[in-house]
């Protein structure tokens, strides 16, 4: 089948970034924005897991109680890359279900909980299965195996459970996930003079459409992919188990994990455009906006531009790490703005970030390779986490229309209040006792900020002024008085969520050092096969500095142990 070159109208392109529609009364609208996490998406998945609990409790009882405060919440759009697109991915599967929430409280059997937040980042993702060496017995792709990744995307495609249905959720409920992609996209900008110049893009996303069972939709966004239960008949439909490949992909740690090749319509890439500078008071007609326009020459194959574009892909948070953009314009459009008004808020983004907080410096001077390596990568990461603007407007108790979830430990904050966050956040891997501490303080903290922080001054229109005096004593927010929760806390939600002990000593480096040292065996025989000589030289030199190897991952990871904290308990 042929591909049609002829881009649609600029009109067909840009009705589907310039919308804003209206909230319904008494109705608040939610994007939540999973940044990158490596072992510390535990805490990220804690959080969401609370606020399914909370979000459903109300509901819940709002229904049965009209003493309940009866406004509304919708959640409309997740976006999350890495860590935070595999736990986005889990959501729009697990929100077809009801699964059981984990708390401190909970018994934990030695196998799964049900729970698929739970499962994937304390039971599944672990060290062990990381440094297995099944993988190399032909080819080395990564310097881990990325079979527990495959295992875990297999169990979040294949859950299942009661149905549930929860009508806090948007028709339908959209999930943006960033990649890098390797290949890139090459887009051609022509100038008036008739000249132009080509560009490859290689930070990408791709659009989903979650449609859960009783929900009806007139009309989907032509570059999106949608996700069904029960066998619906939906346009552009996507397997679960292909969807399962994208969660792998925005995973795909460089270097670390193995990156992973998909393929998508190539039409999704007519639909791309970007905000321009505010038009000129001389010339308001001037487009806020422009439409890019990619180079179909450039990807020609036998003359003619496949309608399936196929490409390699790593970590999304390699190039997008906090996509708080992509959220914020799917609830307003691209040239519109959330209101931020206490009193006139409707809508409101929500960043969830493991690792805010004081980062720490790279090198200032000449040093070694390694720490030069380090310093590379350090600076690629802190680059792609936020534009500045996102951090002002979270922090600004003036606008209510970003809000951001960040670890809080008694008087510690941000990567220090974790236990995951040593080892470049993957030390969490090697500990479930590590991870399981950060999950229970996502939920602790999550209640926490949906009691404190997550509130609209009592006039705001979306709580239409029928309060009574009772509800207001009840739900109360423990901090900004005059002002009313907006997702209330009801039945256990409300009460507080307990940690285990901080999980200090629950981790010997050494147990990992044999495996440490049969991997980087392995790995040396494996990629020295290229050519007699490297396949000697790397033979000698495995015998010598495996031991070597393994003696510096142990002391790295001694020197990443969570140190006690002062939480002022």
């Amino acid at each position: 089948m042929s591909f049609d070159r002829d881009d649609p109208s600029d009109a067909e392109v840009c009705k589907w970034f310039l919308q804003d529609p209206p909230v319904p009364e008494r109705t608040f609208e939610l994007a939540l924005v999973l940044g990158g996490t490596v072992s510390a998406g535990a805490y990220t998945a804690g959080a969401v897991d609370f606020l399914i609990e909370a979000l459903d409790r109300w509901t819940e009882q709002r229904a049965a109680d009209p003493s309940v405060p009866q406004h509304n919440v919708v959640l409309r759009v997740i976006t999350g890359t890495s860590g935070g697109g595999v736990i986005a991915a889990i959501a729009a599967r697990a929100l077809n279900y009801e699964f059981p929430h984990v708390q401190r409280s909970t018994p934990i059997a030695d196998g799964l909980t049900g729970n698929p937040f739970y499962d994937v980042w304390i039971k599944q993702l672990t060290l062990g299965g990381f440094l297995n060496t099944s993988d190399l017995d032909d080819k080395l792709v990564s310097l881990l195996n990325g079979a527990p990744i495959n295992e875990a995307a297999n169990s979040i495609v294949q859950f299942t459970g009661p149905p549930k249905r929860r009508a806090w959720l948007a028709a339908p409920l959209r999930i943006i996930l960033t990649l890098t992609n390797l290949r890139g996209v090459p887009y051609k900008v022509t100038f008036t003079d008739g000249l132009g110049e080509t560009y490859v893009d290689h930070a990408d996303h791709l659009r989903f459409a979650a449609v859960y069972p009783g929900q009806n939709i007139a009309e989907f966004r032509p570059d999106e992919l949608t996700l069904g239960f029960d066998g619906a008949a939906l346009p552009q439909a996507l397997r679960w188990e292909e969807f399962g490949e994208f969660a792998k992909a925005t995973a795909a740690f460089p270097v670390g994990f193995p990156p992973r090749a998909l393929q998508r319509p190539t039409e999704h890439y007519r639909y791309r455009v970007v905000a321009a500078e505010p038009p000129d008071p001389a010339a308001p007609s001037r487009p806020r906006y422009n439409i890019l326009r990619p180079d179909w020459d450039a990807l020609e194959e036998d003359g003619d531009v496949p309608a399936t574009y196929q490409f390699l892909c790593v970590d999304g948070g390699a190039t997008d790490n906090e996509p708080i953009e992509l959220a914020r314009t799917a609830l307003c459009g691209l040239v519109a703005r959330n209101p931020r008004a206490g009193v006139e808020a409707k809508r409101a983004v929500i960043l969830i970030d493991p690792f805010a907080g004081q980062a720490d410096l790279g090198p200032k001077g000449l040093s070694s390779l390694v720490t030069i390596l380090g310093g590379v990568s350090n600076a690629l990461i802190e680059q792609t986490r936020y534009d500045s603007r996102d951090l002002v407007l979270a922090a600004d108790e003036d606008v209510f229309s970003r809000f951001m979830i960040t670890p809080q430990n008694g008087g510690v904050s941000g990567a220090n209040a974790i236990a995951s966050s040593g080892l470049g956040a993957f030390i969490g891997f090697a500990c479930a006792d590590f991870t399981r501490y950060d999950y229970l303080l996502g939920r602790k903290n999550c209640r926490d900020f949906l009691r404190k922080f997550f509130v609209l001054p009592a006039e705001n229109p979306v709580f239409g002024g029928a309060w009574t005096p009772a509800q207001k004593a009840q739900f109360a927010p423990d901090a900004k008085p005059g002002n009313l929760p907006i997702i209330p806390l009801v039945g256990t939600t409300a009460d507080e969520q307990e940690l285990d002990a901080w999980p200090s000593g629950k981790l010997d480096p050494e147990i990992y050092s044999a495996a440490i040292k049969d991997r980087f065996r392995k790995i040396v025989e494996v990629g020295t096969n290229v050519s007699p000589l490297l396949s000697v030289v790397g033979r000698l030199g495995a015998a010598s500095f495996q031991y070597e190897v393994a003696k510096d991952v142990i002391k790295l990871f001694r020197l990443a142990l969570p140190k006690e904290l002062d939480r002022g308990d």
